[in-house]
């Protein structure tokens, strides 16, 4: 009897003392590490941290180093330009260099504290003897990105992860490297022939959501460069800022008089600047392009002191460029009921014309002529609309 009592108390003592262990015990498992707004734990790669990084900061980047000396500019271009290969407009500034430093080695320089996440080192010429591109990639924190385009050199620490030659920039996510404000990246050298004439500036700011006239069109990552472009210099201040405000300038060389950073969105209500698609309905991104015949989707207007830009019309060219001294030179965002434009030839005679009629603040008709001179009024047929 008394056996039993004590192996009855026994096991009442072994039960409470289970209970309590386990009514007092957290087992780990991975919703140990720290959970993003996705709910990705930080056990992922380096691209989800990058996420975690920028998703809660709401803070503004600044820049207080120059990416490159000013001694060394030509120019400095406006975002919210037709790229050269005439199919979209894009939210990088392009760089020049002044002719005297061109085949040197320009260096390049942190603007801000950030980190390296992403590259690619690739061919941008099928001539042998033209050097390899870069491209990179850097977290500049508060949800700011910084990317360098047509880089000719990077240092050590970047190059030891970009080894392999690649047929196109798609980035590649890499170790993460970090940079100081001041501290060299890279270079830029500017070969006496072939290849980019420039290297690119882009700044793309998550916290900013860019306007467009149809901003469905725009959204849902269907324009996921454009969306948060901004202009790079804008994030310097004083002197710095002052010093690539001055440096403003055409694809053609030319230096603004009125200091003008452009704007990714050059969408105007009413006006023909900015992005036309064939397709009134939204399908798939900004990005994919085609033609009917001598009319691309989508066509991209802009527009400065120094020309006129047109791009993705006609079969001879990708963009087509009314410089300052056409007679029919107009800002497209002047342009709000009809205009024609005249091309000429180098011996300034008529090569044809483009033609445009403003039908809604969201649509137009355009009518493109390889050929002859522009008519008196819009014509009556062969022309095709266009909408925001």
């Amino acid at each position: 009897m008394k056996k039993s009592v004590i192996l009855i108390i026994t096991g009442i003592v072994i039960l409470g003392i289970f209970i309590f262990l386990f009514i007092n015990h957290e087992p780990r498992s991975n919703s140990d590490y720290p959970v993003n707004e996705q709910g990705n734990n930080e056990s992922n790669k380096y691209e989800n941290q990058e996420i975690i990084e920028n998703k809660n900061q709401n803070c503004e980047a600044q820049f207080t180093e120059y990416l490159v000396d000013p001694k060394y500019v030509q120019k400095v271009g406006q975002v919210g330009v037709v790229h050269g290969f005439g199919k979209t407009i894009v939210e990088r500034s392009y760089i020049s260099v002044k002719e005297e430093f061109r085949e040197q080695r320009i260096p390049i320089y942190a603007p801000a504290d950030m980190t390296l996440i992403a590259g690619a080192r690739y061919k941008v010429s099928s001539d042998p003897n033209y050097l390899d591109d870069y491209v990179l990639k850097f977290d500049a924190g508060c949800n700011v990105e910084v990317v360098l385009g047509h880089v000719k050199g990077v240092v050590d620490q970047i190059g030891v992860q970009l080894t392999n030659v690649k047929n196109d920039s798609r980035e590649d996510m890499l170790n993460p490297v970090k940079f100081k404000a001041g501290e060299e990246i890279g270079y830029y050298y500017q070969q006496a022939s072939g290849g980019v004439a420039g290297f690119d500036f882009i700044v793309r700011d998550r916290k900013i959501i860019n306007q467009f006239i149809n901003q469905e069109r725009y959204s849902n990552r269907r324009a996921d460069n454009l969306i948060s472009g901004v202009c790079p210099y804008d994030l310097y201040t004083g002197d710095k800022k002052e010093a690539y405000y001055n440096l403003l300038g055409g694809g053609g060389g030319t230096v603004f008089k009125v200091k003008n950073c452009g704007n990714a969105s050059r969408d105007v209500a009413g006006a023909i600047s900015g992005m036309w698609f064939l397709n009134k309905e939204v399908t798939g991104s900004i990005y994919d392009y085609y033609m009917e015949g001598e009319y691309g989707s989508p066509v991209s207007i802009t527009g400065d002191e120094e020309r006129i830009s047109m791009g993705n019309l006609g079969n001879q060219e990708p963009v087509i460029y009314i410089w300052s001294n056409n007679p029919t030179y107009k800002l497209p965002e002047k342009v709000t009921t009809q205009h024609c434009y005249q091309r000429y030839s180098n011996s300034n005679m008529p090569e044809g014309y483009v033609y445009f009629k403003v039908v809604d603040n969201a649509t137009i008709d355009i009518f493109y002529s390889s050929s002859g001179t522009c008519p008196s009024s819009f014509p009556s047929s062969g022309s095709k609309r266009y909408y925001k």
